[in-house]
């Protein structure tokens, strides 16, 4: 199986808000699989978001990651046996909320597949999104 990385360090402000996010992703082919996102950080690892003590941010990167594997399958590449890892979610108490860590996910999905000029990462009153550059 090939396995690619992908990073995305959010830490900006819009909005009179800093947002702060980092995920990393892996991803792998497997050509009887469905495309999909798997959460997969060490659950011994404490230094990242984890499931069962920061629901809320993990499911956040989850779909992120989802929502980033449609755009590039929108976008026109062949994503149907593509699986996104979820291998490390960094957060501050202060500055990360779960729009900023979907964005992240969303970015580290595109930096995996070499995509990420083809993103825009923005936010406003309403929070932080990652979506398909505008032509």
């Amino acid at each position: 199986m090939d396995r690619r990385a992908g990073t995305f360090r959010l830490l900006r402000q819009a909005a009179g808000r800093t947002g702060f996010a980092e995920v990393r992703v892996k991803i792998g082919w497997d050509r009887a699989g469905q495309p999909g996102v798997v959460w997969g950080v060490d659950p011994l690892d404490d230094t990242s978001v984890q499931p069962e003590r920061d629901p809320e941010l993990a499911r956040a990167a989850v779909e992120g990651a989802i929502i980033g594997l449609r755009a590039i399958a929108a976008m026109g590449f062949d994503v149907a046996s593509t699986t996104v890892h979820l291998t490390w979610i960094g957060m501050n108490v202060v500055d990360t909320e779960a729009t900023a860590v979907r964005a992240a996910a969303c970015a580290a999905t595109a930096d995996a597949f070499g995509l990420l000029d083809r993103f825009e990462v923005s936010g406003d009153a309403q929070g932080w999104r990652c979506e398909p550059t505008r032509q």
